[in-house]
């Protein structure tokens, strides 16, 4: 029996901690309270059935405090790894699991990763394709980078997450706006999120054509293993919104294995060396380029699309890949296709009085899976950013184009039993 330490989750990340308990290891959670609102009290709930020991800290976000932590936890019982699935927190855990010796993620590739501007750096040194870009801090820096790097373009904050403070930019008026807004989107996050993200931006060259993403474990053994390439959904107006994912991806098998290969030397130049990677890329014309990597798991739904698709958890090869397994794996097959949307509303509202409290089990008996957290008389929100999401619908078929089919079908009936304008998605 294995000691592992799990600082912080996300909902989906439960999935990691009941792995590691279906499994007959030792489960430590590392808590602050501080962003237990991300979840549910059913989350709590699951979390401490499956926690043997809960260790108390002020904020795991804090290097100092999580190496306490950690410290209090392996006096009790020896550790034999540490991670987190919350991105925010990943930078502490890693950081205080590397002073103490615990087998983790280096903190050299989180950082790498996690600062744009850094990583964008690697990857020209290394002569990886890539795109042109410039860190900027003021309005008057990113137009003067703008005459090399030209319209349209992409700003985003050097480090952050979910596309928070991100603007798609076509004019000089553009970027004046994104920098006179920045500072007071960033005050009217959680404390959480602020702490992550930067007022120092990239400008990147926006890369032309199709989403995806790919799902790489790297374990111990010098395993590097593309499980999974998913065509990305975005908002139809409003492209930095993740909308849902399809898998199969659609990409042949040369593109597949291309795309693997960049994947990995971008992993590689990064110095991510444990765990599963999330990196987006867009599939040009002259092969992929990257959007980012998310040194940690894939968030979202998109670990249980893949699961949909292909039967595999991809949770439980995380918990064996920190605990030093050879996994012997590397694509994972698909037995089916999959396709999920994410429910955002187009505009500001109120769900109409009448709607019946069970609108959404008939079409939820019909689905793969998924929920909608959508009541009578609510007052619903715009979808603004990747965290305006009211639920998911999830569906699978028999090949890509009947999977897409359906599930647009299904987002349009949900949008016709509310009545509300759903958030238009382009797949």
């Amino acid at each position: 029996m294995a000691h592992i330490v799990f600082v912080e989750t996300t909902h989906l990340g439960i999935q990691a901690i009941e792995a590691a308990k279906r499994f007959g290891h030792r489960v430590s959670f590392i808590t602050s309270g501080n962003v237990d609102w991300l979840l549910t009290e059913e989350d709590k709930m699951i979390v401490s059935q499956n926690v043997d020991h809960v260790w108390n800290t002020s904020d795991t976000q804090d290097v100092d405090a999580v190496r306490h932590a950690l410290k209090a936890c392996s006096t009790a019982f020896p550790v034999d790894a540490v991670l987190s699935t919350l991105h925010q927190c990943v930078p502490a855990t890693t950081a205080a699991a590397a002073e103490l010796g615990f087998p983790s993620t280096s903190p050299t590739g989180i950082e790498n990763a996690r600062d744009k501007s850094r990583c964008r750096q690697l990857l020209d040194e290394a002569q990886i394709p890539s795109v042109k870009h410039a860190s900027v801090h003021s309005a008057k820096q990113a137009l003067a980078a703008l005459e090399t790097i030209g319209y349209p373009a992409i700003i985003k904050p050097t480090t952050g997450m979910g596309k928070l403070i991100t603007t798609f930019v076509h004019s000089e008026s553009d970027v004046l706006a994104h920098f006179e807004q920045a500072e007071s989107q960033l005050l009217n996050l959680d404390l959480s999120l602020r702490r992550e993200l930067s007022l120092e931006f990239i400008i990147e060259e926006l890369a032309v054509g199709p989403l995806y993403s790919i799902e790489v474990g790297v374990s111990a053994h010098g395993e590097w293993m593309p499980f999974a390439i998913l065509r990305r959904k975005t908002g139809a107006h409003n492209p930095i919104l993740e909308m849902g994912s399809i898998i199969p991806c659609g990409l042949s098998e040369a593109q597949y294995d291309e795309v693997a290969q960049y994947a990995i030397r971008v992993l590689k130049v990064l110095g991510l060396d444990l765990g599963i990677f999330h990196v987006e890329f867009i599939y040009t014309q002259n092969g992929p380029r990257l959007v980012e990597v998310n040194p940690r798991i894939a968030g979202g739904t998109i670990p249980d699309l893949i699961r949909a698709a292909t039967g595999a958890n991809l949770f439980e090869y995380l918990v064996r890949i920190f605990l030093g397994e050879r996994i012997g794996l590397t694509k994972l097959e698909c037995k089916i296709a999959a396709s999920h949307s994410l429910i955002g509303v187009a505009e500001h509202c109120t769900v109409r009085a009448n709607l019946p409290e069970n609108w959404f089990e008939p079409i939820q008996q019909r689905l793969h899976s998924g929920y909608v957290d959508i009541r009578p008389g609510q007052i619903v929100k715009k979808m603004h950013t990747n965290y305006d999401v009211y639920g998911v619908v999830r569906t699978t078929a028999d090949s890509y184009d009947a999977v897409v089919s359906k599930i647009d079908g299904f987002y349009a009936e949900v949008e016709q039993v509310l009545g509300i304008k759903l958030t238009e998605i382009r797949n």
